[in-house]
């Protein structure tokens, strides 16, 4: 099944909080359009959108769920709670947060991978990382995949990014991990999803600029008056 997308592009349909598609019939609706309009992976959150999406689409899922805890930072599927939902709605890979972040119940990367291949051995997974140390431990640990997901998003990589200084960190990655690598975040760009492709990465994932229309509108808008 890696092999199956491998150099393709991932979409990603996400909505959560106060965004304006958090709606599970929303959410279907718009992963089945992309079906339609040729993905052949996508990348889903939330129990009651990838319930409902599984309903109309019929490829394969990397499922998440994003979930807040009071005594962690780490909230892409936190605890085996949310990997037994996931489970159980039969997403074909899973992905997690794999910053070496501390996760609810003081719980490390390390116990809870081994906690989740012990209670399910053949489930695929994902690992979302934000720096080289995050993706070398992952590899380590026996990640299926490993992904740039996090970059940007913790306190040690923010305001970084994975199309910067023409793709430097990915290059860097490439160079540490036998591991497929899964770029995603922040990517805008046809060409830059194009070229990131080319550097010979597994895939690419792309959302924002797909499926969330107040990000798009936002871009489009700095676009036309910067």
């Amino acid at each position: 099944m890696i092999n199956k997308f491998k150099n393709k592009l991932i979409i990603s349909c996400q909505a959560i909080d106060d965004e304006p598609l958090n709606d599970a019939y929303i959410m279907s609706k718009m992963a089945y359009a992309c079906q339609l309009g040729g993905a052949e992976i996508l990348r889903l959150s939330q129990a009651e959108h990838i319930k409902e999406a599984k309903k109309l689409i019929n490829v394969p899922v990397i499922g998440l769920i994003k979930e807040h805890y009071v005594d962690s930072e780490v909230f892409i599927t936190p605890t085996m709670t949310e990997v037994d939902t996931l489970v159980a709605l039969g997403v074909e890979i899973i992905a997690l947060d794999a910053t070496l972040r501390s996760r609810p119940d003081q719980e490390s990367l390390e116990q809870f991978f081994k906690k989740i291949k012990t209670v399910y051995p053949n489930q695929v997974l994902m690992a979302d990382c934000s720096s080289l140390e995050d993706m070398v431990f992952a590899e380590k640990l026996g990640f299926d995949l490993i992904a740039t997901t996090l970059r940007g998003y913790t306190k040690e990589t923010v305001n970084e990014s994975n199309v910067d200084k023409n793709y430097e960190f990915i290059k860097s990655a490439q160079k540490v991990l036998k591991t497929p690598l899964i770029v995603e975040g922040g990517i805008w760009e046809i060409n830059d999803a194009k070229a990131i492709l080319k550097l010979g990465v597994h895939a690419v994932v792309v959302g924002s600029v797909i499926t969330r229309p107040q990000q798009i509108v936002k871009h489009w808008l700095k676009k036309i008056y910067e």
